[in-house]
């Protein structure tokens, strides 16, 4: 996640309230009634979207796209979950709304990752219950990390939530990583909050599936430049063959999803999940990209 989406957390004065009563009232009924009305405009988008893309699987460059930051806020995760297609969910370790959003998006096919705090250049940043620092030992962090994995339910890969100072040290990317390696098919997303961050490449170097960020989609919460960071997207993705994009659950965010994400072949790429694109990436499948005389013009968001 980015310095500025990190602000988010920890939840403000109302956000608590609501977190402290919320199952406790009468108002888990309407937790329910939300849940189960997502869940079929999700069913109804994600049917849409495979329908939409069943003429092109496999042919066109491929993007994924992960949402960061789920776990404290009920509605802001709900209505991230309903976005059409494969779209991946980080979830913080430990949050109120963990175990239930991971399990409405594992009954949806959508990929859920531990989204795990770790220690960050800017000292005052609260990362919250599952973090990481430099000052813990190995056996610290491979508890700090199964304990993790045993709040958020059905974990497909991890990813980190800040970092900035953590992924640029070797030995703690290396416990992470053996950690990683002895729990099975887990596969790892390098958020690369700093471009100095070994965390890759040592996933890589010990046999992990991983992958890097491409883009922000989100570095500030304003549409017009959400809308550019999605063009820049599939830019990349037509150039190089993949791109991965990490967003946060902000309205502007999942409003421009929304609208793009019916029918990604519109901008000449496909929707894929993260492990996938981690084997496309790892595969080196590569996309000519239309020359200037040539070929195809794709629109930009803003055309649709």
């Amino acid at each position: 996640m980015t310095a500025s989406a990190s602000s988010a957390w920890p939840p403000g004065r109302a956000a608590r309230r609501a977190t402290a009563t919320g199952d406790r009232r009468p108002g888990a009924r309407r937790w329910l009634q939300v849940t189960g009305a997502l869940l079929a405009l999700a069913l109804a988008g994600s049917e849409m979207s495979a329908a939409q893309s069943a003429e092109t699987r496999g042919r066109l460059p491929a993007i994924s796209i992960i949402i960061d930051d789920l776990g404290y806020r009920r509605l802001d995760g709900l209505r991230a979950i309903e976005l059409p297609g494969p779209i991946a969910y980080a979830i913080l370790p430990h949050t109120p709304f963990a175990t239930r959003l991971a399990a409405i998006a594992f009954k949806l096919d959508k990929e859920v990752l531990l989204h795990v705090p770790m220690q960050s250049d800017v000292a005052e940043k609260n990362l919250g219950p599952g973090a990481l620092t430099s000052s813990m030992s190995r056996r610290e962090m491979h508890a700090i990390l199964e304990a993790g994995l045993a709040s958020v339910p059905h974990v497909s890969g991890i990813n980190n939530h800040m970092g900035s100072s953590l992924t640029r040290e070797l030995r703690p990317m290396e416990w992470v990583m053996e950690w990683m390696r002895s729990n099975g098919r887990l596969y790892f997303v390098d958020s690369l909050t700093s471009a100095q961050s070994v965390a890759l490449r040592t996933a890589r170097d010990v046999g992990l599936q991983a992958i890097g960020r491409d883009v922000f989609l989100d570095p500030t919460p304003d549409s017009q430049i959400i809308e550019r960071q999605f063009q820049r997207l599939t830019e990349i993705a037509r150039d190089q063959g993949t791109g991965l994009a990490i967003g946060h659950p902000y309205p502007e965010t999942l409003a421009v999803l929304r609208r793009v994400l019916l029918k990604p072949s519109y901008y000449g790429v496909e929707l894929v999940s993260v492990r996938e694109l981690i084997a496309r990436r790892r595969g080196r499948a590569t996309h000519i990209a239309p020359t200037a005389s040539g070929a195809i013009r794709y629109p930009t968001v803003a055309q649709q």
